[in-house]
């Protein structure tokens, strides 16, 4: 077996678990505001609380090698409850999964551990949803950046599906490049908060003279990111056009 096809077992185990947690399908449709139907088409899953689930279809060796697993066996994505996103890269191969708990921040805090954890894919070469939005990128002739995979997925099933999402804030040169072969046209879109609004400070001095043109889009105030901003009843993709001003002005 490929390791193409193991990390898809991986990902479809994940996505079968998660009818095992009501929690998770709670935090999912009653916090984010996700239906069924998005749910399935971005293959959200919920991580195996037992390790030897996985076992039987990915080999010990790769769950080793993508740090699913650790020394002893076991995973912290089992231990800490894990909400699955698959990773792909822009040619739709899957790479792995990145996690988000669904412990609380006081809970994670006092235990020590991340709210996100990924396998070993390294993120600088992977933007999230561009598997699936290079096409209309290409035919848009530009592409919405944002920091999270739930901002991804609230600017896409809100019609603007020529999004994709860095899943931080370090938008690196391999991202650049990538997203260069389809337009030359770039809106960031990053959180409101002082580590988006600087991570696009960065990014403007970095990539503004490279050839392709940068527009940065301040969220309307009281929202921290576009996922915030589109589960508001009050917001919609018309009202997105109206409320987005840009930070830095520049003329397309």
């Amino acid at each position: 077996m490929s390791q193409e096809q193991e990390i898809n077992n991986l990902i479809r185990i994940c996505q079968l678990n998660l009818k095992n947690s009501r929690d998770c399908i709670n935090y999912l449709t009653k916090e984010r505001g996700l239906d069924k139907k998005t749910i399935l088409e971005n293959k959200i899953g919920f991580f195996p609380q037992n390790i030897s689930i996985l076992k039987k279809h990915v080999s010990e060796e790769l769950l080793a090698k993508l740090n699913v697993t650790n020394f002893s066996g076991g995973s912290d994505f089992s231990n800490y409850f894990y909400l699955i996103f698959p990773i792909y890269s822009e040619y739709n191969d899957p790479v792995g999964i990145s996690g988000r708990t669904l412990l609380s921040d006081e809970d994670r805090k006092f235990i020590g551990i991340p709210k996100y954890k990924n396998t070993s894919y390294k993120k600088a070469d992977v933007l999230y949803g561009l598997n699936k939005s290079k096409d209309c990128i290409l035919e848009k002739n530009n592409v919405f950046v944002t920091e999270g995979s739930f901002d991804y997925i609230s600017m896409s099933k809100n019609g603007l599906k020529n999004s994709v999402a860095i899943c931080g804030t370090a938008f690196s040169k391999k991202h650049f490049l990538k997203l260069a072969r389809y337009t030359d046209k770039i809106t960031f879109i990053l959180d409101s908060d002082e580590a988006g609004q600087k991570s696009a400070e960065r990014i403007y001095n970095k990539f503004i003279n490279k050839g392709v043109r940068l527009r940065f889009l301040k969220i309307p105030g009281g929202f921290k990111d576009i996922d915030e901003y589109f589960a508001s009843p009050q917001t919609s993709i018309i009202t997105f056009f109206k409320d987005f001003k840009q930070i830095i002005p520049e003329a397309w």
